[in-house]
């Protein structure tokens, strides 16, 4: 039990802090009609004030025998992937914000139905399993590996990468999955970089900068530090609801259903000196992305 404590104990330091940061999402689309003259929008293309978002995943794992016990438990290592890797949109897809919509406050822009959507996918994802009573208990921890994959689309076939989440760790308990992770853009889509700034701060800047991708990009490169923008997400795992086929000396395959949610934390740069190791105190550099 200290040990799984100390996971969720680091999880919690990884990401500086678990308060969320609001935030919006500009799509350059006005879906809806409405403005910031007929509702709380942020801007006539954005969504109101948002704290946290929803959604549903399915996950699929793999595990090794590594301690030769011949059976799943304690020891073993475990492979996970999830979201639009292993399932359809419609089982792999953001549900709403928090707070949503309702009777026009907190105006969501249109989101969802036949306007636009967003999704994920992540591979990658590579642990240990901590714990394992059959239909009674799965704990899990998982080491920094693996990247998260966020999509935009608006017709449900053509999705588009606008960014990622770089996982630095996750523990699973009897609650469900603890994750974090840093928002980044190395490895995302070409795309115009309006796409990389849909998601916006709603109060914390970095020299005026709002978008996520600027912030991420600008903000080591004016004799500031490095900001990052971290990410934790809950994910609620009930473990009678996961399918284990355990294969013995083979290891096991395991699949779910999960929901959950997520918030943001982007600090002021006047507090990161209080994030210790979880800022890299870099200089500017050029960062990939992929075409």
């Amino acid at each position: 039990m200290m040990k799984k404590t100390l996971l969720a104990l680091s999880l919690l330091g990884l990401t500086g802090s678990a308060v969320a940061s609001p935030f919006y999402v500009d799509t350059g689309t006005n879906w809806d009609g409405a403005t910031t003259g007929t509702s709380d929008k942020v801007c006539d293309t954005c969504t109101s004030s948002k704290d946290e978002i929803t959604y549903i995943y399915q996950s699929s794992s793999t595990t090794t025998d590594t301690n030769g016990s011949g059976a799943l438990d304690a020891g073993d290592t475990i492979f996970t992937s999830g979201g639009l890797a292993v399932g359809s949109l419609s089982n792999n897809v953001v549900t709403g914000f928090n707070p949503s919509q309702n009777f026009n406050n907190d105006n969501d822009n249109g989101y969802g139905g036949s306007n636009w959507l967003l999704s994920f996918s992540f591979t990658g994802l590579v642990g240990t399993v901590m714990e394992y009573t059959p239909g009674v208990s799965l704990e899990l921890a998982y080491g920094p590996y693996g990247n998260f994959d966020l999509f935009y689309t608006t017709d449900g076939v053509t999705f588009s990468n606008f960014m990622d989440i770089k996982v630095t760790g996750a523990v699973t308990g009897s609650g469900g999955t603890l994750l974090a992770g840093t928002v980044d853009f190395t490895n995302v889509d070409a795309l115009p970089v309006s796409m990389y700034n849909m998601f916006n701060s709603d109060g914390a800047t970095c020299g005026g900068l709002t978008g996520y991708y600027d912030i991420w990009l600008n903000c080591d490169g004016t004799g500031l530090p490095l900001l990052e923008i971290n990410f934790l997400a809950d994910f609620n795992t009930n473990a009678s609801s996961i399918v284990v086929v355990d294969n013995g000396a083979q290891g096991a395959t395991l699949r779910g259903n999960h929901d959950g949610s997520a918030v943001f934390n982007v600090p002021e740069p006047s507090t990161l000196a209080l994030f210790g190791g979880t800022l890299l105190l870099l200089g500017a550099g050029a960062r990939r992305r992929k075409a």
